[in-house]
């Protein structure tokens, strides 16, 4: 099964980036047309908040501060899911709750209250940060805090109709592990994402990383983790409608591979559907429930929910 989902994954990894020469070009249109506008009204040149960083201009974007994206009523919205790597920068905090059924084999259930920060510095910079609380119950009762992951982005291409960046991630075990409150190990990371609007306010998520643990003595652990997903969302704008703007359903599947064990395989293969209600002053809500589909005994099921801020 899973050989099944590589080659679907690299499938769409190659006409995802087929589709890089042919997005630059429409946006090369449609900002030749903007400025001529803007030219013939004003006689200035136009400045606006639209994306053109390409390879050819890599340099640039680096110091330059970040500014919210430009959203019309045909183009698909950038809208950060539950649990894969978002390829856009958004200015938000956001606070999520997931409750996990029958975690580490059915052993104990846990409620996660978590509280993640994403910050960009520029066009082409942003800092994340995120920790949480966790409260597990099953033989014995714990509460604590939970581990802490830093990331610092990079924005490799972006213009008004995709996204591509990547970023390094470290896992610091903040939490105690003897408690099952953290993992015990920290954990390195890097990790590439993206995102295209599929026309119709439709867009495609999708993201491949590796996870690599610098330490820990767990013989059962893996030694490389390779992390993958796709996920589709539509928006639909809601007027005359008091307080909600709109509301976007979507659908993840993310995956995981570990290479390195001694005994056998790990592979987990997850399904995660979802809501995003879009309230008024950019109120976010969010909920989802994540099922495994290949019988792993990690968890039987997740169910989200996430409050967002944008700033």
């Amino acid at each position: 099964m899973h050989r099944g989902i590589l080659i679907i994954v690299y499938l769409l990894g190659l006409s995802l980036f087929t589709q890089i020469p042919r997005s630059f070009a429409n946006d090369e249109k449609v900002q030749n047309i903007t400025g001529n506008a803007s030219l013939s009204e004003n006689g200035l040149k136009h400045h606006g908040l639209q994306r053109n960083l390409e390879f050819s201009n890599f340099l640039e974007g680096w110091l330059t501060p970040w500014e919210k994206y430009e959203e019309s009523k045909t183009q698909a919205h950038r809208v950060p899911l539950l649990r894969i790597v978002p390829a856009f920068f958004k200015r938000e905090v956001r606070f999520n709750y997931i409750y996990i059924d029958d975690e580490d084999d059915g052993e104990l259930d846990a409620h996660e209250w978590g509280l993640a920060l994403e910050l960009p510095l520029t066009l082409r910079i942003k800092l994340d940060v995120e920790t949480k609380v966790l409260y597990t119950s099953g033989g014995t009762e714990n509460v604590g805090v939970g581990d802490t992951r830093f990331a610092l982005r990079a924005m490799l291409l972006e213009s008004n109709t995709f996204s591509l960046s990547t970023g390094s991630v470290i896992d610091v075990p903040t939490g105690d592990e003897d408690r099952h409150l953290g993992s015990g190990v920290t954990t390195l990371g890097q990790q590439l994402a993206f995102w295209m609007d599929m026309g119709h306010r439709i867009s495609l998520h999708s993201f491949l990383g590796v996870d690599v643990p610098t330490g820990g003595d767990h013989k059962e652990d893996a030694n490389v983790d390779f992390l993958y997903g796709v996920a589709l969302s539509k928006t639909f704008t809601m007027e005359n409608v008091p307080v909600l703007e709109g509301i976007t359903p979507f659908i993840e599947l993310n995956g995981q591979k570990g290479f390195g064990l001694e005994e056998h395989e790990e592979y987990r293969l997850d399904i995660l559907p979802g809501m995003r209600w879009d309230l008024s002053h950019e109120l976010y809500v969010m909920h989802g429930i994540e099922i495994p589909l290949n019988g792993t005994e990690e968890f039987d099921k997740r169910v989200w929910f996430s409050v967002i801020k944008d700033f």
